[in-house]
């Protein structure tokens, strides 16, 4: 070290040695290589259940489901993308209309609908909406409980002649998008949020932003998408019913980035198409997530697809296929319908249905 000035040996103050050699023989001590491992070690860190309104990263319609749930770069003329990919929305010819229903797990319904307008030069617009409908409960409450002789059983749940209440979710958005240059096209979507379980009620608003780029490899595009960035919600009103407010209930952000390559595509009038897509996803409420999917189109009309997702739980792989109808080279009927695999939750079926001019 002379040749920089510095006099290695007298620049090291002694304090400073005995702090560095009393943590290094801290460190071992805790780490020595004769200590038995009973197995009993603490679990990895994980964000899971940290954040609230879960519906807002549902499926939202049969053709991501089918395809292993995606989201950001397989976008074609669809006004589902106001719930994906708000950028895609750009790709609407002129107008089209979509409508999903589908029953998730425990009988959950969710239902949606999605309209997208292009305005030629001064981008596309659009509106959406999603419902989801959780059912009657039984109402339960937690009080002093007896049994037939009249003895008390001390606290316990009850349930008899309480009756039952219901809850849902409920999202409404305005979306808009452009076209920037023959590769870059831009969106974003605006929400109003909205859940309410029995008289207590939460609400709040989102914000998703998402590209899509042609980088003119062939048909290669990547996108970047951010979905559900807004405030914290909390319950507004809960009948006096517990002891203090409820925290403050977090959106599921996530960040996400994706590509999309059709490895063939026949020069006649599109009638092959065969089109993979990949995308990473960057949640806030658990471990990083990984998609993939495939959709063969076939004879102008015909779709097959299929996916995998990777980091999640339960759900695992999909499929589907859609159909499309043209009347009078001016309205385009189609049809799409999934199958997902979610584990021990068994299978979910969703259907969309729309028309587009």
């Amino acid at each position: 070290m002379e040749g920089f000035g510095v006099n290695w040996k007298s620049s090291v103050h002694p304090v400073l040695l005995c702090i560095v050699f009393a943590l290094s023989a801290e460190c071992y001590g805790q780490v020595a290589s004769n200590t038995v491992d009973y197995g009993v070690n603490p679990l990895p860190f994980s964000r899971a259940g940290s954040a609230g309104w879960q519906f807002l990263k549902l499926p939202t319609d049969a053709r991501s489901a089918g395809m292993g749930d995606m989201k950001s770069a397989v976008g074609f003329g669809n006004a589902n993308s106001a719930f994906n990919n708000p950028a895609s929305t750009a790709d609407v010819k002129d107008m089209d209309v979509q409508f999903t229903s589908m029953t998730w797990v425990a009988d959950i319904k969710y239902s949606s609908v999605s309209f997208v307008k292009n305005l030629g030069q001064w981008g596309s617009i659009g509106v959406s909406g999603m419902y989801v409908n959780y059912g009657d409960m039984i109402r339960t409450e937690v009080a002093e409980g007896f049994g037939p002789s009249g003895n008390s059983l001390g606290i316990v749940p009850i349930t008899e002649g309480l009756g039952t209440f219901t809850a849902h979710d409920l999202a409404l958005g305005l979306v808009y998008s452009r076209r920037v240059t023959d590769f870059l096209q831009v969106g974003g979507t605006v929400r109003y949020c909205e859940e309410q379980l029995d008289d207590a009620k939460m609400k709040t608003w989102s914000i998703d932003v998402g590209t899509m780029y042609w980088t003119g490899i062939g048909s290669l595009r990547i996108s970047m998408l951010g979905k559900n960035f807004g405030p914290d919600g909390q319950f507004l009103s809960y009948g006096g019913r517990i002891a203090q407010s409820p925290a403050n209930v977090r959106l599921p952000m996530e960040f996400i980035m994706g590509a999309a390559y059709d490895v063939l595509e026949s020069s006649k009038d599109g009638q092959h198409r065969l089109t993979v897509a990949a995308e990473y996803v960057k949640p806030n409420d658990g471990p990083d997530k990984y998609h993939v999917g495939a959709e063969y189109f076939a004879f102008s009309n015909v779709y097959l697809r299929g996916g995998y997702r990777f980091g999640y739980d339960e759900a695992t792989y999909s499929f589907g296929l859609g159909m499309e109808y043209s009347v009078a080279n001016e309205v385009v009927i189609k049809f799409d319908y999934a199958y997902s695999n979610v584990g021990r939750f068994q299978a979910v079926h969703e259907l969309t249905f729309g028309f587009g001019f």
